[in-house]
């Protein structure tokens, strides 16, 4: 009976992250750059970096969040006059204060700067006092 629950508790364990685990996820790096930016960032010195961050893209014209896990945002962005939409994620590893963006199309070879220019926004707005 004593073996039975030591292995339930351990079946439980496996199951059942523990509050340490991090639910960071690794973002991919940029394959066509001509429609891709990748940014790191030391975020240090801000208060509630992911947080700042959340509400920044929360706030965004035309950005809907379709996953919030943890430490990991993903949001779909929709162009105004195509409606192209293009994929925002956010990832932040609290325990090296770096916050990971990724901004990228779906479709096309190229996107006219728009990515950069959105990763460049939210920086921008990160950084402001």
């Amino acid at each position: 009976m004593k073996n039975l629950f030591i292995f339930i508790l351990l079946l439980i364990g496996l199951i059942i992250p523990s509050p340490s685990m991090a639910s960071h996820v690794e973002l991919n790096p940029c394959i066509q750059v001509s429609h891709c930016v990748r940014e790191e960032l030391d975020v240090g010195k801000i208060d509630s970096p992911y947080e700042k961050v959340k509400s920044i893209v929360q706030n965004s014209p035309r950005t809907k969040i379709v996953e919030l896990d943890g430490d990991y945002l993903h949001a779909e962005v929709t162009s105004r006059i195509m409606k192209y939409v293009d994929d925002l994620e956010i990832s932040f590893l609290n325990e090296k204060d770096n916050l990971i963006i990724r901004s990228e199309s779906r479709v096309g070879d190229g996107d006219f700067g728009v990515n950069r220019k959105r990763v460049d926004q939210l920086i921008n707005n990160l950084f402001e006092k």
